[in-house]
């Protein structure tokens, strides 16, 4: 019946005429002819949304909390902070807990940050050594009060019954300088190659990590 009034309706022939030649009355017409209307704007509608760009939900473009590998990575935020971040994965997580025979989550986290400059680093030879311990669900920290124009590694460990275990060591990072550098003054270049630390005198978390992995 729609469509016969469609018909009708394209020919320029009025509602009465319609409901005439239909058998229909004037008000079934125009019920016909809304309902015909409607279903044209909601066929619309959804064919608009369907061309436009799907919204991007705020999970789409948020970086993820963790990558599920080991890093320690240290940047430098000025001439006297370092800003360090880390993630340790639950293998070595479980590695460090069995060696120690304790509750990783109850062993107090920390940084051990050296004074490189221009030493090739061999574990013992640092200008100066500083501790900060961190909070146990840290995974990044600010450490302040480091010396403008030096050379620094971090290590990230454990300290345990008066020891500091150290479980990854960060790339060496150079702090900008707060004066200017005198004419013809050298560059300082940070030390390449870092030598691993021993975690205890005949234990390394690193090579116990990587005999497990093999």
């Amino acid at each position: 019946m729609l469509e016969k009034i469609l018909e009708l309706r394209s020919q320029s022939k009025s509602i009465a005429q319609i409901a005439k030649e239909c058998g229909l009355t004037i008000g079934q017409v125009k019920y016909q002819l809304q309902k015909d209307r409607a279903r044209v704007a909601n066929d619309h509608d959804h064919t608009s949304a369907l061309q436009q760009p799907k919204r991007r939900q705020e999970s789409d473009w948020r970086l993820p909390a963790f990558y599920g590998r080991d890093l320690l990575k240290v940047m430098a935020q000025g001439p006297t902070v370092l800003f360090v971040y880390w993630e340790i994965t639950w293998p070595r997580m479980r590695m460090v807990a069995s060696y120690l025979q304790s509750d990783y989550r109850h062993i107090q986290k920390g940084l051990r940050i050296y004074d490189v400059t221009d030493r090739i680093f061999d574990g013992h030879n640092a200008h100066r050594v500083q501790d900060v311990f961190v909070n146990e669900d840290a995974s990044s920290w600010y450490v302040r009060d480091i010396q403008p124009g030096r050379t620094y590694l971090v290590d990230f460990g454990l300290f345990e019954q008066g020891r500091f275990c150290p479980i990854l060591r960060s790339e060496p990072v150079e702090t900008p300088r707060n004066t200017k550098a005198a004419w013809g003054e050298p560059l300082i270049e940070p030390a390449k190659d870092p030598a691993t630390p021993a975690w205890f005198e005949n234990f390394s978390s690193y090579s116990l990590y990587s005999k497990t992995n093999q």
